[in-house]
């Protein structure tokens, strides 16, 4: 094995340890990518090959400050005062984003590719839902599993979930920015 299949060798097996370890602490890793703009980060959700990278792209070539936090597993933490924060990780994919910051997490927004821009508010069950796909956890432990459905449930109940069909263009990072960011 190369130098460098063993170092993704062990970034993964870390990537997977650090999202089994903390799924009991009201912690949760994300496929997402993940900007800041005015002391709050954002996530963007999506199955792989929406545009999540693209979309954060956008806000950042677009939207005046907007930081990018992380481009593919940021982790996110609930504390017992309620706080939610979202962390940059060194997990970043192929974007080169490794950055130890953090911002109070301000909104999720599900990404799904259209012939036209439009952002929905999700709520209840349809928020849960927009969540659980992109949280990373291996659920055939039971104590795991009840970790991620508490962190998951909580954030569905505590941050906006929105849900974007969008093109990749600038007019879709300005719609969800001043739909989101507000």
């Amino acid at each position: 094995m190369s130098g460098f299949q063993t170092k993704g060798a062990v970034d993964n097996a870390l990537m997977i340890l650090f999202a089994m370890a903390s799924a009991c602490l009201s912690t949760a890793l994300f496929h997402s990518a993940t900007v800041s703009l005015d002391g709050k980060g954002y996530m963007f959700l999506g199955k792989s090959g929406t545009g999540k990278s693209t979309h954060a792209r956008l806000w950042l070539q677009n939207i005046h400050g907007v930081e990018l936090m992380n481009d593919d597993n940021p982790a996110v933490r609930i504390f017992k005062d309620g706080r939610t924060i979202v962390y940059g990780t060194p997990w970043s994919g192929k974007t080169p984003c490794y950055k130890n910051i953090s911002a109070p997490l301000g909104g999720i927004v599900l990404l799904s590719q259209a012939p036209y821009n439009k952002i929905t508010r999700l709520n209840g069950i349809g928020a849960y839902a927009a969540i659980v796909p992109s949280i990373s956890g291996k659920r055939w432990d039971s104590r795991i599993a009840d970790g991620l459905h508490k962190t998951e449930n909580t954030l569905a109940g505590n941050i906006p979930v929105w849900h974007l069909d969008c093109l990749p263009d600038a007019d879709a990072a300005r719609l969800c920015k001043d739909t989101i960011a507000v």
